[in-house]
C-alpha cells in the first residue's frame, strides 16, 4: 500500500456516481429486511441504553446511521467523501431523525476526535475500501472509549461464495481486476478514469488479531449474509432464492466460517 494507492481510491470516493451505484444496488427491499434483522440483533448484543451515542464509521450516504437513530441512539456520522455526506444531507431531510444525526467529514485513517471518545462505534462495509486497514484498525480502537464496543462488518475471504469465485475466474481466465494476496485479504483492484477502487476480501483471522494488538477483545463473531450472489444474477426468481437462503442462514444458523458476510462484536476492556 503506498500514498498514491490512497489518493487513487480517494479520487474514486469523491465521484457521486459511485455512492449511487453502491445505493441503487444494495438499497434493496430484500436487502432493507436483512439489514433490520441484523441491527436488531446489534441492539440486542450491545444492550446500549437509550441515547447513547454511536460513531458511524464510514457512514455513505446514512442508511445505517438512520437505522441506529431509529432504534433510539445518538449517531456522529462521519465519511470521507463529500459527495457520500451530500447524499446523506438529502437522506436525512426525508427521516426526521436529523435532531439525533450530526454529519462531519472525516478520513477513516486520521481521525480527528480525542482518544477514548466513543461508548460505541459501528464501521460496516467500510474497512474493505479503505487501502491503509491497519491505520483505520488503530484509529477505530483509538476513538474508543474503555468498555466500549466496536461492530465491524466485513467480507470473509475463506467464504464458500469467496473461494469458488476466485477458483472459477483462475480457472477460466475471467478476472478483470488487479488482484492483491495481502495479510489483510485479498483486494480487487480497478482503474476507473483518474481514479480507483479496492475491495478487499478480509482475512477475518487478521482483522482480529490487528484489534486485538490496539486492546480490543473479539465477544463474538456471526454470519452476515451468507451470499451475495443476488448482485451477480438478474433473474428475479433467483433473487429470491439467494435472499431467503441468506435470511435462513443469519436466522438459524449464523455460522460465520462458510458465510460471506462476517459480523464482529469487539469491546474494549476497562
Amino acid at each position: 500500500m503506498t500514498d498514491s494507492d490512497s489518493r487513487l481510491v480517494e479520487n474514486l470516493l469523491a465521484q457521486p456516481d459511485v455512492h449511487k451505484q453502491w445505493a441503487g444496488g444494495y438499497r434493496t427491499p430484500d436487502n432493507e429486511f436483512f439489514f433490520e434483522r441484523a441491527f436488531d440483533l446489534i441492539k440486542s448484543e450491545l444492550r446500549a441504553p437509550a441515547g447513547a451515542t454511536f460513531l458511524d464509521a464510514g457512514c455513505g450516504s446514512c442508511a445505517h446511521t438512520v437505522r441506529l437513530a431509529r432504534r433510539g441512539y445518538q449517531v456522529r456520522a462521519v465519511d470521507f467523501s463529500e459527495s457520500a455526506l451530500e447524499m446523506a444531507r438529502a437522506h436525512l431531510k426525508q427521516t426526521g431523525l436529523d435532531e439525533r444525526i450530526t454529519l462531519q467529514r472525516e478520513d477513516l485513517t486520521r481521525l480527528s476526535f480525542p482518544d477514548a471518545s466513543f461508548d460505541y462505534v459501528l464501521c460496516w462495509g467500510v474497512l474493505m475500501h479503505v487501502p491503509d486497514v491497519a491505520r483505520a484498525v488503530a484509529e477505530l480502537a483509538r476513538v474508543l472509549r474503555p468498555g466500549g464496543a466496536l461492530v465491524v462488518s466485513e467480507g470473509n475471504m475463506h467464504s464458500l461464495e469467496a473461494v469458488s469465485l476466485r477458483t472459477l475466474k483462475r480457472l477460466l481466465g475471467r478476472e478483470h481486476a488487479d488482484v492483491k494476496e495481502t495479510p489483510a485479504g485479498v483486494e480487487y483492484w480497478k482503474e476507473r478514469g483518474a481514479g480507483a477502487l479496492v475491495t478487499r476480501q478480509a482475512n477475518v483471522g487478521w482483522l482480529i488479531k490487528e484489534f486485538e494488538s490496539h486492546g480490543l477483545k473479539l465477544s463474538k463473531r456471526v454470519a452476515g449474509q451468507f451470499s451475495e450472489g443476488y448482485a451477480m444474477v438478474s433473474a428475479p426468481a433467483l433473487k429470491r432464492l439467494v435472499h431467503g437462503f441468506n435470511n435462513f442462514w443469519f436466522g438459524s444458523v449464523r455460522a460465520p466460517g462458510l458465510a460471506y458476510g462476517n459480523i464482529l462484536f469487539l469491546r474494549k476492556p476497562e
